[in-house]
């Protein structure tokens, strides 16, 4: 009867324990989510989600910090044309001096940047002075001064042009006829073997304008003008020669397409002796056949031997190698 009674109470209890748990939790919401606490979040409709305060951010706005996809660039304009480069023109020389009536210079110019379709023009103010042509060559026509103007797709540059000479012409002036010679053969004229007479020539030749006009004319490639140390290196003996003008330039590069000289010396003996020094350089470079010469390369090695020239006028000697050799021989003798 004990146990009867005792398990009655114990099954009264346990009941009143199960209603309490079941009421606690504001009419069954728990049933929605079972075991969770208050600080949890909800996922609202929509992908926002509520605060523990209960508050939900705006999802409608994009991120600050994220740019307008209407406008790609985000810099709020549509992207603004940028302005035609300027085109500026350069010459290989701004001032030109021709010293004689039918002398040329070729004006080179260069341009940045290139434009398609545009053309290069040239013109001179006094074409009674001095004419231009259409690759540029400048001619002189009489003395005085005139300007090469050259443009290309509206750029300009100029040249001033001086073309200086006398215009006089000289009566021919025969030389008093000599005495004749004393019976002792003082005066036999003893000198004619060294042609000391017919080797000095009467006009003394600025040779530093000369290598000026000619390298402003032909191309050339890197030249440098040798002191003695590169002169008794590459041409050996050239400084032990007395002489009014010496002027050798010469290339330092392995490809060696061609070398400029120039002397004038004080003794007209002496001639033989530069163009000696002159013809063993150029040998030197050609090779004698057995291996490489100092050119060394085929096409060099084809310039010195077939673009090589050793000329003289008076005192004055030249050793040009350029493809155009003979036309700068031409313009060498013309100075006499």
């Amino acid at each position: 009867m004990k146990r009867r009674i005792f398990a009655a109470v114990l099954a009264t209890a346990m009941a009143l324990s199960l209603a309490a748990c079941g009421g606690g939790n504001g009419g069954g919401s728990s049933s929605s989510n079972p075991g969770s606490g208050s600080d949890v979040s909800v996922i609202a409709p929509g992908g926002s989600s509520s605060q523990p305060d209960g508050s939900t951010p705006d999802g409608s706005q994009p991120d600050g910090s994220q740019p307008d996809s209407s406008n790609p660039s985000g810099s709020g304009s549509n992207g603004d044309l940028q302005p035609l480069p300027t085109v500026t023109i350069t010459l290989n020389k701004t001032e030109v001096k021709l010293t004689k009536a039918g002398a040329t210079f070729q004006l080179r110019w260069t341009a940045e940047p290139i434009i398609y379709g545009s053309t290069v023009s040239f013109t001179s103010d006094k074409p009674e002075i001095a004419t231009v042509s259409k690759d540029g060559t400048i001619k002189a026509v009489a003395p005085g001064k005139a300007t090469i103007t050259v443009e290309y797709d509206g750029a300009k540059a100029t040249c001033a042009v001086t073309c200086d000479w006398k215009e006089e012409t000289k009566p021919e002036q025969k030389p008093d006829p000599k005495p004749d010679p004393k019976p002792d053969g003082s005066g036999s004229g003893s000198s004619s073997g060294s042609g000391s007479s017919s080797s000095t020539p009467s006009t003394n030749v600025d040779l530093s304008a000369f290598y000026s006009t000619i390298t402003g004319k032909y191309e050339f490639g890197f030249l440098e003008l040798a002191d003695s140390g590169l002169l008794d290196q590459y041409y050996a003996g050239l400084t032990g020669v007395s002489s009014e003008q010496m002027l050798v330039y010469i290339c330092m590069m392995s490809m060696n397409n061609g070398e400029f000289g120039l002397v004038q010396v004080k003794d007209s003996k002496d001639v033989d002796t530069v163009k000696a020094i002159f013809q063993a350089r150029i040998n030197y470079m050609v090779g004698d056949g057995n291996g490489p010469g100092g050119a060394w390369y085929p096409g060099p090695t084809e310039q010195w031997q077939n673009n090589s020239r050793v000329v003289s006028n008076g005192n004055y000697v030249m050793m040009i190698v350029h493809e155009n050799c003979d036309d700068i021989v031409n313009e060498f003798n013309a100075l006499f």
